[in-house]
């Protein structure tokens, strides 16, 4: 069980009364995992609760790995079990890789060893020996570092603490290098390894489940499996806010470990203090090897607040926003992964949610998305203070006849992103998300199950898809997303076609002829260096193609903007003009990619695509996916935004349509919720060397409407002599805080439309349109 379990029948199961390894079986894998005979679950035995992504070899450069082809597994005499899996290097067929997973009767690790034998002629370089771990649902420990800390670190152990366990893993002599992400690390015990022919080297490591969701436990563990002794403490705290933990000092160490209920285990021997967060540190009190030791933490009653949202009279899924003001402090829910209360936000499906808080005075926002205005309200919350509160959301921005879309969203089941299915289709829900689309690497999920299991259908519909990711490929070209997609849990990886050294064009024929219906195929975030379709294929602006071997331009879609990365927007941006100038037309798309939740908000951005019918969404059936897919594909009329919305109009035809003629009448409207500034609108033309500027902008001024959002109107004459496209952009200057928090450069309101072409010379056509 727990969030991210995903052990099925065929695995293989490691377990004694301490701890649970799950090792998946040949044929599954998910992720970045090229094969089975990986550790994929792991947990205490009793709670059950699993939060690990995954472990898999790592040979010193993404993604070099062990891929297995033989699973055997027994017990030894001393009553410890084991499995083994034997395969070869992703790369090199010639480089045996043989990987065992020890457990022994008592222990809380398994001990991971792995061989390594050239069985062939040539001489073989290894960059480094070592791990690719994708944490889970556990954010990232190690000692001297920030929790969640990303780059590198070197120490005694590097580990992961969730909402109900801990991981850790070392080498075998006690240290462990390594560089993480954001719900990764590559760890590296080895560096510069060379095999002769014949030749045959080894590394071994013990990966930790800890007792609870600690950094104690780990410390505790990894100091019993090397030998030395422990001590026995117990911090007896009252008034402990849900899911918080002790913070215990260690004299001599400026390495704070923390201590989670119920406040009580082993610890290595020395003096401590305890303190909670911003609190006084109370102690000390002397752990001693063996020993017992007792110490009394006083603290003040929380206060606990219940809010609900309300649209009329009926709650709704929303998103609260705590902030302190004064002097208390921004609280801390935990994790920014999980539904509920998680860093400073709560998301429910229910429309109510109840936090624990430090007593002061906060600031409490009730938000549902873009669209809607915001509920707010001051409180003063006194020690064992319970307050209930109603906040009222109301919808003030008009998007009739279009459906807000997040094409691009990741859960746990692609191993890399720690959000459950649950708290995925909670939190698109709560940001106000109509349509989300499943796009695991390399895995068809269908989360529609889910979303009537919540009871969510009213709000959301789930859509199957599958992020074809090629980093695996000896000639990696990026990463494309296709759906809908059927998903087939009898197949691995959802029935997903196979990726590995597939160039694109073959790929993509492969689909085209695969998928009995229409769907859509867009390019992902494709200026990410090794991971971006136009980097790879060197894109050609000139020419509107790229340049490498086994370019396919028949996408239908191109991911302009992904989440925050509003730096590589711009460039994304010109391509997608270049495609346009040069007879390419594509839909542009706003995703977000968002593999968390606080953070990486779902729909911030997203794209509205006009459809037939956008309401009554418990409705939804296989010929509204269709006008979806006829939409995005056929009709093109799209806005892509984290806030504004835009209506345009060029001399009668909308956005996506035809315009006639050598001048063009332009009407924009803009419309947006209170809370979300607009300042600038611009049109952009694909044709940089027009008649007229290539660029027009105009500052507005907005004004209440009746409904309760701002709104303005603004009229461009566009004029060319020859055929072109255009595009409006309407931008902000004030960051949308406090729905959104972090870099205060990705939270500026933006928004585009997708083109109008101009049909200057009148026979119909422009651009390819």
């Amino acid at each position: 069980g727990g969030p991210n379990a995903v052990g099925r029948p065929g695995d293989l199961v490691l377990e004694n009364d301490e701890v649970v390894f799950v090792v998946d079986q040949l044929g599954s894998s998910s992720g970045f995992a090229e094969s089975g005979g990986n550790l994929v679950d792991a947990a205490d035995a009793k709670a059950r609760k699993d939060e690990l992504g995954m472990v898999f070899t790592y040979f010193g450069a993404f993604p070099r790995q062990g891929v297995y082809e033989e699973l055997s597994s027994g017990t030894l005499d001393d009553g410890s079990a084991w499995i083994e899996a034997r395969g070869h290097e992703l790369y090199e067929a010639k480089l045996a890789v043989v990987t065992r997973y020890t457990l022994h009767p008592p222990d809380r690790t398994v001990l991971v060893e792995t061989a390594l034998e050239n069985t062939g002629d040539a001489p073989v370089e290894i960059a480094s020996l070592g791990d690719a771990i994708q944490w889970g649902g556990a954010e990232k420990v190690a000692p001297g570092k920030a929790r969640d800390f990303k780059g590198p670190s070197s120490g005694p152990y590097i580990g992961g603490v969730g909402r109900y366990t801990s991981y850790a893993i070392t080498s075998t002599e006690g240290a462990v290098d390594g560089v993480s992400g954001g719900s990764w690390t590559d760890t590296v015990q080895r560096k510069g390894v060379k095999l002769a022919r014949g030749q045959k080297t080894d590394y071994a490591r013990v990966f930790v489940v800890g007792e609870r969701p600690d950094t104690s436990s780990l410390v505790a563990e990894l100091t019993m499996t090397a030998g030395q002794a422990v001590g026995s403490l117990q911090v007896v705290a009252p008034s402990v806010p849900p899911g918080a933990s002790i913070q215990l000092v260690l004299e001599g160490s400026t390495e704070p470990l923390t201590l989670a209920a119920p406040f009580e285990g082993v610890v290595p021997p020395g003096r401590y203090t305890a303190r909670m967060d911003g609190g006084k540190a109370v102690g000390p009190v002397d752990v001693k090897a063996d020993g017992q030791a007792r110490l009394e933490l006083p603290l003040e009653p929380v206060a606990t607040v219940g809010v609900t949202c309300l649209a009329g009279a009926a709650p709704m899924p929303c998103k609260v926003t705590l902030e302190g003001t004064g002097a208390t402090s921004r609280p801390d829910f935990g994790p920014a992964h999980v539904a509920g209360p998680a860093r400073n936000q709560a998301t429910t499906a229910t429309g109510h949610v109840d936090v624990s808080v430090a007593p002061g005075t906060y600031r409490i926002t009730g938000s549902r998305g873009p669209e809607y205005a915001l509920g707010q309200a001051d409180v003063q919350l006194a020690p064992g203070e319970h307050k209930e509160l109603v906040l009222s959301i109301a919808r003030v921005v008009d998007t009739a006849g279009y459906l807000a879309c997040d094409f691009h969203q990741h859960t746990m089941l692609g191993a890399d992103a720690p959000v459950g299915t649950r708290d995925r289709e909670i939190a698109n829900a709560a940001e106000g998300v109509e349509i989300a689309v499943a796009s695991e690497h390399n895995v068809v999920a269908d989360l529609e199950p889910v979303v009537k299991e919540l009871h969510l259908e009213r709000e959301l519909v789930a859509i199957a898809g599958d992020e074809l990711t090629t980093d695996a490929s000896r000639h990696p070209w990026g990463h494309a997303n296709v759906f809908p997609m059927t998903a087939d849990a009898s197949k691995p990886r959802g029935g997903a076609p196979a990726v590995r050294d597939r160039g694109a064009h073959e790929l993509f024929d492969a689909i085209r002829a695969a998928i009995p219906g229409d769907f859509v195929l867009q390019i992902n975030h494709p200026r990410t260096g090794p991971t971006g379709y136009f980097d790879q294929m060197g894109l050609d602006r000139a020419r509107g193609v790229g340049t490498g071997a086994g370019y396919d331009a028949g996408f239908d879609a191109l991911e302009v903007w992904t989440g925050r990365f509003v730096d590589s927007r711009a460039k994304v941006l010109d391509d997608w003009r270049a495609l346009l100038r040069t007879g390419h037309p594509v839909t542009p798309t706003a995703d977000t990619d968002t593999h968390g939740i606080v953070g990486q908000e779902a729909g911030y951005p997203r794209t509205y695509v006009g459809v037939a019918d956008d309401a009554h969404l418990e409705g939804w059936d296989a010929a509204r996916t269709v006008d979806l897919v006829r939409g995005i594909k056929a009709r093109r009329d799209v806005v892509l935004t984290n806030g504004p919305m835009l209506r345009v109009r060029a001399s009668g035809a909308p956005v996506g349509g035809l315009a006639r003629g050598r001048s063009v009448r332009l009407e924009v409207h803009v419309e947006c919720a209170p809370w979300i500034d607009v300042d600038t609108v611009r049109v952009l033309r694909a044709r940089d060397g027009a008649d007229s500027a290539a660029e027009q902008a105009k500052a507005v001024t907005l004004a209440a409407t009746r409904s309760g959002g701002l709104a303005a109107d603004v009229v461009f004459t566009v004029r060319s002599d020859v055929d072109d496209a255009l595009v409006v952009v309407a931008s902000g200057s004030k960051p949308m805080t406090p729905v959104l928090g972090g870099d205060p450069r990705e939270l500026l309101p933006w928004a585009m439309t997708g083109a109008i072409w101009i049909d200057a010379d009148g026979d119909g056509k422009a651009l390819g349109r």
